[in-house]
């Protein structure tokens, strides 16, 4: 298995320029999630895709854009961090967004992946984030093969 391709997924298409794709990321975090975003950017042009961006001051408002604009796009990539501190902070954000990802992911008929990092500490968020965007960019567009008729 390659970097690019770590779950060796096979794509049953080598141009997928015709699905809108919407890349939610969040300035938060963003000297960490910085090669996870180039790295899912650089795999989303390999596949002839010209996504839209939206950057989001965290992770908490990831799930509120999603919702707002699932309905316009074939496939939603969410591009986070949160680091765990000594507070129930980590808890709280962490649990709330995926559950409201997943569920306006099923309410909306559109996959949206989770790429918000859960780190217990910096170290763990940067070695995760080197590696992060292409996988999750794959994994996006696996789902959307799984869910063409061709």
């Amino acid at each position: 298995m390659s970097k690019n391709n770590p779950i060796n997924f096979k794509l049953r298409k080598t141009d997928y320029s015709d699905y809108k794709v919407l890349v939610i990321k969040t300035k938060w975090n963003s000297e960490i999630i910085a090669p996870m975003v180039d790295d899912c950017l650089k795999e989303l042009k390999n596949q002839k895709i010209v996504p839209e961006i939206i950057s989001v001051p965290g992770a908490y408002e990831i799930p509120f854009i999603a919702n707002k604009k699932a309905s316009k796009f074939d496939l939603i990539i969410t591009l986070g961090a949160i680091i765990r501190g000594e507070t129930p902070h980590f808890d709280i954000i962490a649990q709330t967004i995926s559950d409201s990802i997943m569920q306006t992911s099923l309410n909306k008929d559109t996959p949206i992946i989770f790429g918000v990092l859960t780190t217990n500490n910096i170290d763990q968020a940067k070695e995760r984030a080197a590696q992060k965007g292409s996988e999750l960019t794959l994994s996006g567009l696996n789902i959307l093969d799984n869910l063409s008729d061709d």
